[in-house]
């Protein structure tokens, strides 16, 4: 139920049977998890089998199809800005509304996932700044990683950079097609303007560029450059003048898309 790539030494993309990927990331001493899937299946079990030095989980923000795995371990992570989002996400309704797409794909639902304790995350507590946004460094044991709060898809969310992989895990601030419509998300130009200031902050002084990039919503890596493409694409006046995109609701959501890439930014027309 768990298919796994193995983007570099220590680094295992996994992806659940609903087709959201997390990130397994192992140094000698320790291991850190990005995300947890829809919760399906038992993504704590399945990690013992790939790794048994102890592992913190990071959140990279509070919606449900990168949280609700959060039931299969003991303690996990987010940032305070996302914590009610958190509470809404893994309350009644939402789990709800993903049995039902998980009947719909074919996927078994577990007997106990309406009733499942899902322990609040602690804080996430930074220690230090990345180009004005609050991060944290953490040595895993000879891999180190930067843990940055980057407010877009969501308040809280937060990326990973690898630097000596020249890795950014992006979490749901990048996908090829991103959204950033949700009543929670930042508006579409201040979200671009955030990604090209981390990016400018990576990069400054460091002695790899960003080369690789791991999505929670693809199987593999996609090239730095591609982020780097995508963002100097969506140009204030594409937003101006992108067409309206029906999502069900009552939000004003519109597109900016580009061929034959299939880059797709959807966003709030009211908030840019």
């Amino acid at each position: 139920m768990f298919r796994t790539n193995r983007v570099f030494p220590g680094i295992t993309h996994i992806t659940d049977a609903m087709g959201v990927s997390f990130t397994l990331i192992e140094g000698a001493e320790k291991a850190v998890l990005f995300d947890t899937g829809y919760g399906m299946k038992d993504a704590g079990a399945f990690i013992r089998t790939l790794t048994g030095k102890p592992v913190t989980v990071l959140l990279s923000h509070g919606h449900h199809d990168h949280v609700l795995g959060a039931r299969w371990f003991e303690k996990t992570y987010l940032c305070r800005e996302d914590m009610e989002e958190f509470r809404e996400r893994t309350g009644k309704v939402q789990r709800e509304k993903v049995a039902a797409q998980a009947r719909e794909q074919g996927v078994a639902v577990p007997d106990d996932f309406m009733d499942a304790r899902i322990p609040v995350p602690d804080a996430i507590r930074f220690t230090g700044e990345t180009a004005g946004f609050e991060s944290l460094d953490e040595d895993l044991g000879g891999l180190e990683i930067r843990v940055v709060r980057v407010p877009g898809h969501t308040p809280g969310s937060i990326v990973i950079y690898v630097p000596s992989r020249g890795l950014l895990l992006t979490g749901d601030d990048w996908n090829p097609c991103t959204w950033i419509w949700f009543p929670s998300s930042l508006g579409a130009k201040e979200w671009r303007d955030n990604m090209l200031t981390l990016i400018r902050g990576l990069e400054t002084g460091s002695s790899t560029e960003i080369r690789r990039i791991l999505c929670s919503h693809q199987p593999a890596p996609r090239e730095g450059e591609e982020l780097k493409r995508f963002l100097a694409w969506m140009t204030d006046e594409r937003m101006e003048n992108a067409p309206a995109f029906e999502t069900g609701t009552a939000i004003n959501t519109h597109a900016v898309r580009k061929e034959p890439e299939d880059w797709v930014l959807l966003f709030d027309r009211d908030k840019i």
